[in-house]
């Protein structure tokens, strides 16, 4: 169908009968663990409404008892306006679509990219979840390292959540509601349930799925222009204080490593726990960590490499700024008025109150006066999904709030940087993001990895992960390089630390992270890890001039960095691959995601395509390629205009 068919098919459906409403009351509970939620929700007096009357854009639903009225509006796109008798606080909308469909987005998914067939909750929430990863431990304890095992989708929680989703034949809806829902794809209909009436509901229609993502990436936002800078080269984890951090820097140069900036995520303290070295959550240099610390930074500056720090909305119970704001009542509380603790690892922590008016401006320049005047030059804006239901908040009831959340954090952030006048310098990256937050963050991050190759939370999900952003109309989103999480016996070796920088040299930033437990993961100056890294550091300074043609491509034409194979290629097996990825139009990457490996099995669409490093030519097909540790598996079409480039990269250091 083409767009004006696709559009009248949804809006026939109004009078034809295949298109119905259900309108319910409903309470819901909710249970919080460390970020995780279990829900449920108690129906009554429900209403399944349909068509009755039509007068222009005017469609009337009803039971004969209740009565709903959808109004369609045309411009910019599709739009359905629902409006019902007072006191229903539940909604379902059921569509007819099409049995040979695929869906994608929702979000960000970490295990399956199509989620045909799934019924996807829309509610940010912490990925990680205790019990999940305490079970894939014992199992790996009794059988060992197990990189394909998943868990049941019906269990899955993320960072990341967005109202809306693409189909493969050209369509897509997005809800403009911030309440719990769900999604629902089976037996050929979309049911749409939010626990609250939507605001409206999107309906988009395009020629192919590419510029369907690129209107949805429209309508959600598009984010603010990273900083040149970034793309100088690797963004370098280092923790520990000043000194540690002048002499890493400077055996980071003597290894060739192309250095854009130093991160030290401890600028502000730590805390060492049972889960490892943490941060101290209390948002001011710590001076005698990092004694000299504004003054290394200009030295910094003059060298061309910028500082970064990191925050999130929490602040550590006992410390300066929490007895600030619990003193000023800029923290969320309990019903009973007490302050909401919450405890993410180890320790207890008060959530600032961003709906608060006044909280949300000293938060604010805090970031700007700590952080931006301090000589940051940008931060992970950690956090966001956090806001407990039960609770009480500034701005209203909290079950309305909690997905907006991430939104009113990255917006916190984007003021301090305007504010500041440094929009040019400053960026930062956040994890949790719900519809409009990415209108605001330069980039998002795909949260905590595990120091791993699994699927579901390890390297093996940053590609699924970073596709289903991309079909959610996120256009910038990188990964750590080598991961985060680190647990028991579950560390990070050089060999994966190697891979997973091959893959992000084809990623809009080059970031590594030390873990939780840096002492027990490789790091990149490690002997066996070091010129591996510089390699790849200098390779990715050097497609600078095809990545920021890959990033105007977004800013310009909103088609995101990281794609999957569909936005270019109609083939079956490109719906289905979710462990390849384009970056822009003319470079596929195959990445290695499970050790050991000598050699590797790549699809390539039909295309010419030139091996990168190699200059092997292939045309479409399946290939058995050799996949030596240090041999970043990528190509590029014949006909690129930016094939001169990349013909004269090479992985051998000093060519």
């Amino acid at each position: 169908m083409n767009q004006e068919e696709l559009s009248k098919y949804f809006i026939d459906q109004l009078t034809n009968g295949e298109c119905y409403l259900i309108v319910s009351r409903g309470k819901a509970h909710y249970k919080m663990n460390r970020g995780s939620f279990k829900t449920r929700d108690t129906i009554f007096d429900s209403h399944k409404l349909h068509f009755v009357h039509q007068e222009g854009d005017r469609y009337l639903f009803s039971d004969g008892r209740v009565t709903c009225e959808v109004i369609v509006s045309y411009e910019p796109v599709v739009k359905f306006h629902f409006h019902v008798d007072y006191g229903y606080n539940r909604f379902t909308l059921r569509f007819k679509t099409f049995e040979d469909e695929r869906i994608y987005g929702c979000g960000e998914q970490y295990t399956t990219l199509d989620l045909k067939n799934k019924d996807v909750p829309i509610w940010v929430s912490e990925h990680q979840q205790v019990m999940k990863i305490a079970k894939k431990l014992l199992h790996e304890k009794l059988h060992g390292p197990d990189p394909d095992r998943v868990t049941p989708y019906k269990n899955h929680q993320t960072y990341c959540s967005v109202p809306s989703f693409i189909s493969s034949k050209h369509y897509a809806f997005y809800c403009h509601e911030d309440s719990y829902g769900t999604l629902h794809f089976r037996n050929g209909e979309v049911l749409i349930h939010f626990r609250q009436f939507p605001q409206s509901i999107s309906l988009l229609t395009a020629n192919n799925t590419r510029d369907l993502a690129a209107k949805l990436c429209e309508l959600v936002g598009i984010s603010p222009h990273l900083p040149s800078w970034v793309g100088d080269g690797a963004i370098l984890a280092i923790q520990g204080g000043i000194d540690v951090l002048r002499k890493k820097y400077q055996e980071a140069k003597e290894a060739g490593i192309k250095v854009a900036a130093l991160w030290a995520q401890d600028w502000c303290g730590h805390v060492v726990t049972s889960f490892g070295y943490q941060v101290y959550w209390n948002w001011q240099a710590d001076e005698k960590l990092y004694a000299g610390l504004k003054e290394f930074i200009a030295e910094l500056n003059k060298d061309g490499v910028r500082f970064l720090g990191y925050i999130n909305t929490f602040l550590k119970e006992g410390s300066e700024q929490y007895k600030f704001a619990k003193e000023n009542d800029f923290l969320v509380k309990h019903k009973n008025g007490s302050v909401y603790l919450i405890k993410s690892t180890t320790f207890n922590a008060g959530i600032v109150d961003l709906t608060n008016p006044t909280a949300y401006e000293w938060y604010k320049s805090i970031i700007k006066t700590n952080m931006i005047g301090y000589g940051l030059s940008g931060w992970m804006a950690d956090f966001g999904e956090y806001l407990p239901t039960d609770s009480r908040v500034y701005g209203g009831e909290p079950s309305k709030l909690h997905n907006r959340w991430p939104t009113l954090w990255a917006k916190c952030c984007r003021e301090a940087v305007e504010e500041a006048g440094k929009e040019d310098e400053v960026f930062f990256f956040n994890r949790a993001a719900y519809g409009h937050t990415l209108r605001y963050t330069n980039s998002m991050w795909n949260g905590d990895q595990h120091v791993d190759y699994s699927d579901e939370y390890g390297m093996g999900s940053v590609i699924p992960a970073s596709l289903s952003l991309a079909c959610s109309g996120c256009g910038i989103v990188h990964s750590d390089i080598g991961g985060y999480t680190t647990v028991l016996f579950m560390k990070r070796d050089k060999e994966l630390l190697n891979r997973w920088s091959e893959m992000n040299v084809f990623s809009p930033i080059f970031r590594t992270h030390e873990g939780n437990r840096p002492k027990d993961n490789a790091q990149f100056l490690d002997e066996g890890v070091k010129e591996e890294f510089a390699r790849n550091s200098q390779l990715f300074a050097a497609l600078r001039p095809y990545r920021d043609h890959v990033l105007d491509d977004y800013y310009q034409n909103h088609l995101p960095a990281m794609r999957p194979l569909f936005f270019h290629f109609a083939e079956e097996e490109a719906y289905e691959n979710q462990r390849e990825y384009l970056f822009g139009r003319d470079v596929l990457v195959a990445p290695v995601l499970r050790p050991n490996k000598k050699e590797h099995e790549v699809y390539l669409p039909k295309e010419n395509w030139v091996q990168f490093f190699t200059n092997k030519e292939y045309q479409g097909g399946h290939f058995k390629l050799e996949s030596p540790l240090g041999l970043p598996i990528a190509f590029y079409r014949k006909n690129s205009e930016f094939a001169n480039l990349f013909k004269t990269l090479s992985i051998k250091k000093g060519e």
